[in-house]
């Protein structure tokens, strides 16, 4: 067998493993892979845009999750530690650096116990225990203590500041993503068919929603989301945030170090494309080359060198503004 054959048949069976792997990957390892993924792009924005945010949390680089969250059959060995666990850690975080690990149990913040925690109405207990550590001061340490193998061990996790927001993975398959001022959530589907410049666009937007408080907005406005968001005032309404959304996105982007052009490039992209159709959308959204051109625009004119910081203040001052 020559060499170039033998490298051929190598690589295959490195192709093959892979494929076998990723397959017997069970549901659960599968969302929590696109959720730290997202973790890290979610990080890096909310604490290079801190400053346009008015609720600040520590950035601590946990995923964390609950064994409510889950099937038991599905759940695995996940919360073999405690009924809150970490899911993953955000590569080169504080988290990371204090050698904390997925599946480690998180026994107290600061001193609260998650044992003596409950969830509120239909959240997950995972929503308590990150309302505690996001009410913590930032920057500063985060005393935690964790279980594992059934050891305890306390630790201090040094974390800097960052846009208050409760990101997660949505197990959905569509090609959607949302935001209600508090939680940031992306579609399975969408995040596992965007590339890692995309994902950061999509959070981008979503991120702007928070941002701008638009959630609050809306409703001191009385308006209607879902079908009734689609006619009158309420969809003039609604499409004005969306496009307040997109256009504060570009300056997000470039304040976490990339570059805004990406967003054009995206709504363009036949993802891009896809994620901003349906029929319900199609009135409330404009159309993804309308898109495009008006973040071409905002570029033009708010970020001509293409790069951050940047102070959007013509748009973070709708905040105080009521509509209409």
């Amino acid at each position: 067998m020559n060499c170039s054959l033998r490298l051929v048949l190598a690589f295959a069976a490195m192709a093959f493993a892979q494929q076998v792997a990723a397959q017997q990957s069970s549901p659960v390892e599968r969302l929590i892979a696109q959720d730290v993924r997202l973790a890290g792009v979610a990080e890096r924005m909310l604490g290079a845009n801190s400053a346009l945010c008015r609720r600040l949390m520590p950035l601590t680089g946990l995923v964390l999750h609950s064994r409510d969250q889950y099937r038991a059959e599905v759940a695995g060995d996940a919360f073999a530690n405690g009924s809150v666990a970490v899911a993953g850690v955000v590569p080169g975080s504080p988290a990371a650096g204090a050698a904390v690990a997925s599946r480690d149990g998180l026994v107290a913040i600061v001193g609260h116990s998650t044992s003596a925690m409950t969830a509120v109405g239909e959240a997950p207990l995972r929503d308590t225990a990150f309302d505690v550590l996001a009410d913590q001061p930032a920057p500063g340490p985060i005393a935690l203590t964790l279980a594992r193998g059934g050891e305890e061990r306390a630790l201090s996790i040094d974390a800097s500041a960052g846009c208050r927001a409760l990101v997660e993975i949505r197990a959905a398959d569509s090609l959607d993503a949302r935001s209600d001022g508090r939680v940031i959530q992306v579609n399975y589907g969408l995040a596992l068919a965007a590339t890692d410049a995309e994902l950061a666009v999509v959070f981008a937007h979503e991120l702007g929603h928070l941002v701008l408080e638009h959630r609050r907005r809306l409703e001191a406005a009385g308006v209607e989301k879902g079908f009734f968001g689609e006619f009158g005032r309420n969809q003039r309404l609604n499409r004005q945030v969306e496009v307040e959304a997109d256009r504060i996105s570009v300056h997000l982007l470039a304040n976490a170090g990339y570059d805004p052009a990406i967003a054009p490039a995206f709504w363009r992209s036949k993802l891009g494309r896809r994620a901003g159709g349906g029929i319900l959308r199609s009135s409330t959204y404009p159309s993804a080359e309308g898109r495009a051109r008006q973040l071409e625009r905002e570029i033009a004119d708010y970020l001509a060198g293409g790069s951050g910081p940047s102070w959007p203040g013509h748009l973070l001052a709708r905040r105080d503004a009521p509509f209409d």
